[in-house]
């Protein structure tokens, strides 16, 4: 290849400096120049050709005789002024600056080489990798890490570095997650988005903590609007729950596994992870007690009482599988879909799994079951707290009467 023109000359100069800094290429099988530190002056060939005055090396590092792990730095000679090239050595991400003296250009390398000694800026896609390593490390659930980590990923897609995150951008992907529809084709509810706020801001928190970013707070601008709602959607009287668990039971008895697990969610308040988590060894005494071993607080690990319509067709599924084998060797939208379907079988309004647990609230407490004693078949800690502001309703925590769920049902 032959290079006719000033310009192409410097093209691969530009080339080689870039090939030397990022993989400590030494040159182009020919004679070349010297760098310009180890020369007294400008050969007065090379200044014919162009290449004495543009573009040439001076230094890296200023003058440190090792350099930095996390980038590269050279001071170049570009004609009558100084150029600092910074390469990222994390993402071989490369940048210029023009000074006027080679003091400003060196001061410039010192203050590069400051900010590179904080570990500053590194993949987005790591940040996550080593958030989920930290909230494994603390014993948080498995597949709540997962979900929160494919919610971030979500929500900071198109964030490649950590210190890319500014006010400016938080503001545009907070207004692309609002606006995006979801799968049901409307944009998040508000519940949906102050969550999700809130998981950002906690993790951008924690890169904060380890000096990953250089703003302290890029979503302090960033505001959900709207109002939480109460609870999630449940059937409303002891009719609806009745014509619900009938078709569920009658469905069960001929084998429908998801029935079963519906049921499950009416009769005994469990939450979707906790039916689909629960394995044959955790099914005691004969199918009489139920074990929630480990559930999403503390306070749900807890003993449940299985009901006798629910004990054979719990024992029928466990029939032949191994001790440490699911009952149900689902996910918990496979039990989202199967509350849906009794539903419209039953006749009655479509309820999340979820609503069948703020159901089964509401009956106990209609039915007489003390407060403390519903939140802690609930796995909640208190009555006042979760479970009277979002599971049972309003009406009946004031009409208390004596029974239980199954009582009313019957």
């Amino acid at each position: 290849m032959t290079f006719g023109s000033l310009d192409q000359l410097l093209a691969l100069r530009e080339i080689e400096q870039a090939a030397v800094a990022v993989f400590g290429f030494q040159g182009w099988p020919r004679t070349r120049e010297a760098p310009l530190a180890q020369r007294a002056a400008p050969s007065h060939s090379s200044a014919a050709a162009g290449l004495a005055d543009h573009d040439t090396r001076i230094g890296t590092d200023d003058g440190a005789s090792e350099e930095n792990p996390m980038c590269r730095v050279m001071l170049l000679k570009d004609r009558s002024k100084f150029r600092v090239r910074v390469i990222d050595r994390e993402t071989g991400r490369m940048t210029s600056t023009i000074h006027a003296t080679e003091e400003e250009a060196r001061a410039k390398i010192r203050k590069v080489k400051r900010e590179y000694n904080r570990p500053i800026g590194i993949p987005f896609s790591k940040a996550l990798e080593e958030w989920e390593m930290f909230q494994r490390a603390k014993g948080n659930r498995i597949r709540s890490i997962q979900v929160t980590a494919e919610r971030l990923g979500r929500f900071f897609d198109g964030v490649t570095h950590t210190d890319d995150l500014t006010p400016a951008i938080a503001a545009k992907l907070w207004t692309k997650f609002t606006t995006t529809p979801t799968r049901m084709g409307k944009p998040p509810a508000f519940d949906t988005q102050a969550n999700t706020l809130q998981q950002a801001r906690t993790f951008i928190r924690w890169i904060v903590e380890r000096g990953w970013t250089k703003v302290a707070d890029p979503m302090a601008g960033v505001k959900a609007i709207g109002k939480r709602s109460k609870g999630k959607r449940q059937l409303v009287g002891v009719d609806e729950s009745r014509r619900f668990l009938a078709t569920a039971l009658r469905l069960g008895q001929s084998g429908d596994e998801g029935a079963v697990a519906s049921a499950m969610a009416l009769l005994m308040g469990m939450r979707a992870s906790e039916i689909v988590d629960r394995t044959v060894r955790e099914l005691d005494d004969g199918g009489r007690i139920l074990l929630i071993t480990h559930a999403k607080t503390r306070a749900g690990v807890r003993r449940l009482m299985v009901p006798e319509v629910l004990k054979p067709l719990l024992l029928k599924i466990a029939e032949g599988k191994a001790s440490d084998a699911r009952l149900f060797p689902y996910t918990r939208h496979w039990l989202l879909r199967s509350v849906g379907r009794v539903c419209r079988l039953a006749g009655v309004p479509v309820v999340p799994a979820h609503g069948l647990r703020g159901t089964h609230a509401t009956l106990a407490v209609e039915a007489g079951l003390t407060g403390p004693t519903v939140a802690a078949a609930l796995g909640h800690t208190s009555f006042e707290g979760t479970t009277a502001k979002h599971y049972a309703t309003t009406d009946s925590v004031d009409s208390a009467r004596v029974g239980r769920v199954l009582v009313a049902l019957n």
